[in-house]
């Protein structure tokens, strides 16, 4: 009996040491942001050129997003402002959302797919011409937006690098970007849908 005691005692601490090791590996959370680029249509009212941000945060499959959209059409009216990129895309009709999603994700390897849904207000700027008269409205309204996304990302903890990897950096981490497709929209006074190309950063899985 003591010598099981002894054995046992002996034991005891390496499964503790082990299983707090264990833990601290898989231990972070799974949280990341997005920037997404793409095209949608709001009916025919709003067509152009999206940008888009996203922060996700996810427990077990369980996936809580927070999202805004931003869709602008071209502004023709811009005068010598239309050299640049930018003033094209202001002062036109226009589409802003503001999101609470709540998802399903699943994680594989270096990939994961999700699909969420959920509720947000939207605000539309768009002109509307009735015998030849242009007139400039805001719309208002709540919607439920949704979207689906499939993303790439590293698959095992590395350190950061200059020069293409040949200077490593700081201890092994999982905390890298994402490359993936997402397709959007939301159901509303005005639906609307889109797909674009999604670059993300953050703790895409347990390292």
């Amino acid at each position: 009996m003591i010598k099981f005691l002894f054995i046992a005692l002996m034991f005891c601490p390496a499964f503790w040491i082990y299983g707090q090791k264990k833990q601290e590996v898989s231990s972070n959370p799974i949280i990341y942001g997005d920037f997404l680029i793409a095209g949608a249509n709001v009916g025919n009212e709003v067509n152009g050129v999206t940008f888009g941000l996203t922060i996700n945060y996810q427990s077990n499959k369980d996936l809580f997003s927070f999202r805004t959209t931003y869709i602008a059409e071209k502004n023709d009216d811009v005068g010598l402002g239309a050299i640049l990129l930018v003033p094209l895309l202001i002062g036109g009709d226009s589409f802003n959302e503001f999101g609470l999603l709540y998802g399903k994700r699943f994680i594989f390897d270096e990939s994961s797919f999700s699909v969420s849904a959920g509720i947000s207000t939207n605000l539309m700027k768009f002109s509307s011409t009735v015998d030849g008269m242009v007139t400039k409205l805001r719309e208002s309204y709540i919607a439920f937006p949704f979207e689906l996304n499939f993303r790439l990302f590293k698959a095992t903890k590395k350190r950061f690098s200059l020069l293409y990897g040949l200077i490593p950096i700081g201890e092994p981490t999982g905390f890298g970007g994402s490359f993936g497709i997402k397709f959007f929209g939301s159901l509303g006074t005005f639906n609307y849908v889109g797909i674009g190309l999604n670059f993300g950063f953050g703790f895409h899985k347990k390292y």
